[in-house]
């Protein structure tokens, strides 16, 4: 009986260490809620500046999986950490479905506003070639949209 509670007590550990690991790896809703909005403050500020400190990361703004990018209402990328010039809207990028990925972004973030895109593509991250939902929180400011996605966990 000891060694069955020894073990189901080292299950359960073992279970919160790999869920704590977890949420090491991979940001939240609220952090990329949070980052989004140090994004646009810092963006405020010094636009050049700001699109340099996105791509680079530079001042924590790459966090765990969560970066911020940035793309002109034309749908060239402006900021992102790998991906600077790319045109969304001519080059076909879609999620896993077929939707059109750079204009549903673009529409979702109303003038002066904010919105949110749900999707599904993979976690470049990990390499992982299972397939995820992701969320993506946009700001339309200053001409162009800015955004930080994150993965809901399910």
């Amino acid at each position: 009986m000891r060694t069955l509670k020894i073990f189901v007590s080292a299950m359960l550990c073992s279970g919160f260490f790999n869920v704590a690991a977890f949420a090491d790896e991979f940001g939240t809703e609220e952090e990329a809620k949070a980052l989004l909005q140090r994004a646009i403050a810092i963006l405020q500020v010094d636009k050049s500046r700001a699109m340099e400190m996105f791509t680079s990361g530079d001042g924590g703004l790459i966090q765990k999986d969560l970066y911020v990018f940035c793309f002109s209402r034309d749908g060239t990328v402006t900021a992102h950490p790998g991906s600077v010039g790319v045109n969304l809207f001519e080059n076909g990028a879609t999620d896993l479905k077929g939707n059109p990925l750079g204009k549903t972004l673009w529409n979702a973030a109303q003038p002066g506003g904010s919105g949110e895109v749900t999707y599904n593509t993979w976690r470049a991250t990990t390499g992982s070639p299972e397939e995820f939902k992701k969320t993506t929180f946009v700001r339309r400011i200053m001409g162009q949209v800015c955004g930080v996605g994150y993965y809901p966990r399910t």
